[in-house]
């Protein structure tokens, strides 16, 4: 899974047009450069002008490619999600056939980011941030959540389809899956931090659990 960092890229610029890969790694490191900044300093203690500055890009070049803070804060979002939510590529994960071993394996990648400072801190910025633009909502749920319910409802699908057995409703298997996990990881990570191997326990209960009435899927 790619993971965003939290650190600024400063680019070296050079004259002329630049190339399609250029063009590509000005992007990135804007993108990269905001999330550094609006994590430190918070969506009203960024300027478009030094975000400008810290990627090392004229203030042309960025507004060209967003118009407005907003804009830019929107796309650092969508770009964090899509980074975070991308099909993971594991090793050896794309060799096992097993549903049980599968689920069990994208629980570990759940945990995984649950756990990690960065994706805390995105996650407390942008629900901080939902208000004021109610469009974050929307987007969090289609990158994050539905992204995460249709990979597993796939693995699932793929699974019956190797094991003979129809896929019912796997989609609605999916979200009680990752309800009942992110929805623990929530209440208890109130009262204390979690570890990565505590929230996988209670995904693996939760996985053996489904796992007794699989031929309900």
């Amino acid at each position: 899974m790619a993971q965003p960092t939290g650190r600024s890229d400063k680019l070296a610029m050079k004259r002329g047009r630049p190339t399609a890969d250029e063009i590509a790694r000005i992007e990135q490191a804007i993108l990269s450069t905001a999330r550094a900044m609006f994590l430190a300093e918070g969506f009203d203690g960024v300027s478009m002008e030094g975000v400008a500055a810290a990627t090392g890009i004229s203030r042309t070049t960025l507004y060209s490619r967003y118009a407005t803070k907003v804009d830019l804060f929107q796309a650092v979002v969508q770009n964090t999600l899509a980074l975070w939510y991308a099909r993971p590529q594991r090793p050896g994960v794309s060799d096992v056939t097993d549903i049980g071993s599968i689920l069990r394996s994208r629980v570990d990648e759940m945990a995984a980011v649950l756990v990690d400072p960065l994706f805390r801190a995105f996650l407390s910025l942008t629900m901080s941030n939902r208000h004021r633009f109610p469009e974050l909502g929307s987007m969090m749920h289609e990158l994050g959540y539905e992204a995460a319910v249709q990979l597993l409802a796939q693995d699932m699908r793929s699974a019956a389809e190797r094991d003979g057995l129809q896929a019912k409703r796997p989609e609605v298997i999916a979200q009680i899956i990752i309800d009942a996990v992110y929805g623990w990881f929530l209440q208890h990570d109130l009262v204390r931090d979690l570890t990565a191997q505590e929230i996988e326990a209670q995904g693996y209960a939760v996985v053996g659990i489904m796992m007794l009435s699989r031929d309900q899927w």
